[in-house]
């Protein structure tokens, strides 16, 4: 599992992406209000200052000079400058934002009841306001905070992961240690009732169906081969009791014996594959060796008398006698299901099974399977339209491919056949020239 997809990395990412948000939503709201927060505080004081004079003013007591040197302060126009004139031109009482030659001024008026001339504050705020040098600083100075707020994210989000997936990553050491033969026992007892308690629970009850069903199919196997095995044994005894009969000139009953025999051979072979198939862990080489050429022979020759009636030959080119490290038994397994449903779906013409160093292909003429039927051949219980089979053959040739790590792959175009192909790695190749 890659860090970055955790569960863990998940929620450190999701504390980073909350602190930039937040650290940024307050750094812009900061930033854009900077120019609201100086006028404020510059009409605040321009208030308070006209508040006072103008109390002077209206007692009729000499007025002070203003607090700060950069407020002029005037009564009337008629002492004033030419530019202030025209700043206060048909302005009425309160401040007012005023700019003259590139400076701001905030003007404040206020006129008196008792007075003809009314009382003029100008306050030049230009050395007061924020500069773009100044607001270019604080600028970094918030990005600075909103880079720490994300560090501080990536912290508080590195140390909570650890308590927060602390309960997965225990559920998770379990059922890895868990077996077939090993399963854990009470386990939702070890959390609390949470989301976590719930998975524990169900991976439980989940552990228990699939105990119960391996037990079921074990169990199932092992009543199958015994209850197999004795029919097959006394058939098998049946016919070496016939064979020892005097001889009789009917050849007929030599080959229905023969057949006989050929068919108990191939049920053996069918109950080991299922057998070994449904043991699990069950060594594939066993210390033996399957001799590829001599098993596709009978299981061709096999075909040949099942399939009497059929117009159909089989043709079997061997370009190579690849010999596997495994049992004979599921290769036979195999190839006579590979061949028998290429039998099957052939009317006339021929099968050609060829025999190369890595692969075996088996091709018919066949009607051909449908492309929107093709994925799902391989499927248990799938079968085609004009097919009278259990759709079990090419799933167990896939289940066994699987099983001993080969490829598997078909072929096929409608109204021309089929084509399948298996690909395995030999461990040798025999010579063609040996006994």
């Amino acid at each position: 599992m890659r860090f970055r997809h955790s569960l863990r990395m998940r929620i450190i990412v999701a504390y980073c992406l909350f602190g930039a948000v937040l650290g940024t939503v307050f750094a812009v709201a900061v930033y854009l209000s900077l120019d609201f927060i100086d006028d404020n505080l510059v009409n605040t004081r321009l208030s308070q200052e006209i508040d006072q004079l103008g109390a002077l003013y209206q007692n009729n007591i000499d007025l002070l000079a203003p607090a700060s040197s950069n407020i002029e302060a005037y009564v009337g126009t008629a002492l004033m400058p030419s530019y202030a004139k025209k700043m206060v031109s048909g302005i009425g009482e309160g401040i007012h934002e005023i700019y003259h030659q590139g400076i701001e001024y905030h003007v404040a008026v206020k006129v008196f009841s008792n007075r003809i001339e009314p009382l003029y504050l100008f306050y030049d705020v230009s050395s007061l306001e924020f500069t773009e040098s100044r607001k270019l600083k604080i600028g970094i100075v918030l990005i600075t905070g909103v880079i720490l707020v994300i560090g501080l994210g990536f912290w508080i989000g590195l140390l909570t992961s650890r308590k927060v997936i602390a309960p997965v990553v225990y559920l998770a050491e379990q059922v890895d240690q868990s077996g077939p033969e090993n399963l854990p026992v009470d386990l939702s007892k070890n959390f609390y009732n949470d989301e976590v308690g719930v998975l524990s629970k169900t991976l439980e009850e989940a552990m228990q169906r699939v105990d119960a069903f391996v037990k079921r199919e074990k169990k199932f196997s092992r009543d199958a081969s015994h209850e197999l095995r004795t029919p097959v044994t006394v058939i098998k005894g049946a016919i070496e009791i016939l064979k020892k009969q005097p001889k009789t000139d009917d050849k007929s009953i030599y080959r229905l014996l023969n057949r006989i025999e050929r068919a108990v051979a191939n049920m053996e072979n069918i109950i080991e594959t299922f057998l070994w198939l449904g043991r699990e862990g069950s060594d594939i080489n066993d210390g033996q060796v399957c001799k590829v050429l001599p098993v596709i022979e009978d299981v061709v020759e096999q075909c040949r008398h099942l399939f009497a009636e059929k117009p159909v030959e089989i043709d079997l080119i061997a370009e190579s006698e690849p010999v596997l490290n495994m049992q004979s038994t599921p290769f036979h397994a195999v190839m006579a299901n590979l061949i028998q449903n290429a039998m099957r779906h052939s009317t006339e013409d021929k099968i050609t099974v060829q025999v190369c160093k890595d692969r075996i292909t088996v091709s018919d003429t066949g009607e051909g399977i449908a492309p929107c039927d093709l994925p799902s051949v391989t499927r248990p219980y799938v079968r085609g339209n004009s097919s009278k089979g259990t759709g079990l053959g090419l799933a167990i040739v896939k289940r066994l491919c699987e099983r001993m790590n080969w490829r598997f792959e078909i072929e096929s175009d409608v109204g021309k056949g089929t084509v399948a192909q298996l690909y395995f790695q030999p461990s040798r190749e025999e010579d063609p020239s040996s006994p």
